[in-house]
């Protein structure tokens, strides 16, 4: 295991180190939805998504505010995950589309 909060000191700009505990692929309506499920130095988890639905109406995603996204174990971090990116897709939405998230890494 590594020290997470060791290897944030190897440079002075680095701000944080995440391990990425998990990488999934979830396909809704045709797009694939990457997720990162990410472990942090205090041992908790939480998802970056590859991808987020705009709503028609311009109903986009909750702010990190409105939903938490800190877990104690990698299922639930996955069933979070899972909820956020669906959360505001319809399939009957004409006009809505997933935008990708650019802060996403590959």
């Amino acid at each position: 295991m590594l020290d997470l909060t060791e290897l944030e000191h190897v440079h002075a700009d680095i701000e944080s180190v995440h391990e990425v505990v998990q990488s999934l692929k979830a396909r809704v309506d045709g797009v694939y939805i990457g997720i990162h499920l990410l472990k942090n130095p205090e041992g908790a988890y939480f998802y970056e998504l590859s991808h987020y639905y705009r709503g028609a109406d311009n109903a986009g995603p909750l702010s990190a505010t409105a939903m938490e996204n800190r877990y104690a174990t990698l299922q639930e971090a996955a069933r979070g995950a899972l909820q956020a990116a669906t959360m505001c897709y319809r399939s009957t939405d004409e006009g809505g589309s997933w935008q990708r998230n650019d802060t996403f890494m590959h």
